[in-house]
């Protein structure tokens, strides 16, 4: 016997002197409640404890002891949201859902399964999607947001942030002692965009802390390489915010990415816009020009890639007619003006189609990871952020009917009777 689950479609056929036999009954889930099913189990005759074949499971493509369609549901909505609101929504239609304990197991293994099998089954999803018409471009950024997760406390440790004192006795036995640290989590977005930079399809990833940025660049560049395939005329861009790090990272991936010969890069120019917009504050805090001096700034900017070298030398110069206190709080700008303005070039990056801003990463910070993992009370232990990312970014780069398509196959195998 070799097909279990996690393995791909194939076939069970193996001879009945070959394996042990027991038929017994069982519990599974479904949309209508739980099912009590007698079927039989197999396992290799003169194989200690190896792994056990359920031929029903295999054969009706049964997920984790659920239903297709339950298990699918469950999927969906641990991408969507928490699963007690998902539960709420399945009684209300009617449904007979199991407890949350059952579907939280449920999620958490289907989730598992997702990271495991994502490299081969993205592959798959590319070779099915094709850029959309009046595609021009192609925008790639690496971001981070916080996340709250549960870390074990040592037993003599004190908390990391004071606690209230609790006057009741715990009627259950009390659990053991977690502090609550917000820990970085990665994002990272694709967008195609068209001739005026209007996103057309946007396909975003995340990862915790722990996995790290390299697997989101893979999964990237993977995402480039395949919409070069079709479009090779098209522009390659990076935006995102000026963290020296995260340029680090994809720069580097992009150097070792043999279908990209060129790329365009560039600070998100609302970070850009505060930066000025705090500078002219400094150096003019009370002047009526100021308002028009910063319109003038954006307007430039927008049709000029030397724009930014004209802003820095007026504010450079400003600078050394300021007190010392207010020449203290303009060098960190002008600071930041030197190391990044080859990244401040907005015209170059409008006529290639580019987008100037960095919305579509800053909004997968929000969209994929707060919006799930920062509710009211919550949360996490790596493995289930790591499990709830995965399926969250799937469902919002509008691939999770494609990917649920080949990841259910993993638990289906063609089942045939050998006569000893």
């Amino acid at each position: 016997m070799t097909a279990h689950r996690g393995r791909r479609p194939g076939s069970i056929s193996q001879s009945a002197a070959s394996v042990g036999l027991f038929v017994g009954g069982s519990t599974y889930h479904s949309l209508c409640g739980t099912l009590k099913v007698r079927r039989a189990t197999y396992r290799q005759t003169g194989e200690h404890n190896g792994p056990t074949v359920v031929p029903l499971d295999l054969d009706a493509g049964l997920v984790e002891r659920g239903t297709p369609a339950l298990s699918h549901s469950i999927a969906l909505g641990y991408a969507k949201h928490d699963l007690r609101s998902h539960a709420e929504d399945l009684a209300a239609s009617h449904r007979v859902v199991p407890s949350r304990a059952t579907m939280e197991r449920m999620a958490g293994r289907i989730g598992e399964e997702a990271i495991a099998a994502s490299p081969r089954i993205e592959s798959y999803v590319r070779q099915a999607e094709h850029v959309p018409e009046g595609t021009v471009a192609a925008s790639i950024g690496l971001d981070r947001t916080t996340v709250p997760m549960a870390e074990d406390r040592a037993e003599d440790a004190s908390p990391a942030a004071p606690r209230k004192v609790r006057r009741a006795p715990y009627v259950r036995a009390v659990p053991a002692p977690i502090d609550v640290h917000w820990r970085m989590a990665y994002v990272g977005t694709i967008t195609l965009t068209n001739d005026v930079g209007e996103a057309l399809v946007t396909r975003k990833y995340a990862a915790t802390a722990s996995e790290g940025s390299e697997r989101i660049m893979k999964q990237l560049l993977a995402d480039l390489r395949s919409a070069l395939r079709q479009s090779p005329r098209m522009a390659v861009g990076v935006v995102q915010d000026g963290a020296p790090e995260l340029w680090t990272v994809v720069t580097d991936a992009l150097m070792g990415e043999a279908s990209v010969s060129t790329w365009c890069e560039a600070i998100d120019r609302f970070h850009l816009n505060e930066r000025l917009g705090a500078a002219l504050q400094i150096v003019e805090p009370t002047s009526t020009e100021t308002p028009s001096r910063y319109e003038r700034w954006q307007a430039s900017l927008d049709v000029r890639d030397d724009a930014i070298d004209e802003i820095e030398s007026w504010l450079v110069q400003a600078y050394g007619e300021l007190d010392p206190d207010a020449a203290e709080k303009l060098w960190p700008h002008l600071v930041y003006l030197r190391n990044n303005k080859g990244r401040m070039r907005y015209a170059s990056l409008r006529a290639r189609g580019l987008p100037v801003g960095s919305g579509a990463t800053e909004g997968t910070c929000k969209s994929v990871v707060g919006i799930r993992t920062k509710r009211s009370g919550q949360r996490w232990r790596e493995e289930g952020l790591a499990n709830v990312l995965t399926l969250r970014a799937i469902h919002q780069s509008d691939r999770f009917p494609s990917f649920w398509k080949h990841l259910c196959r993993r638990y289906v195998a063609r089942v045939e009777s050998v006569a000893a």
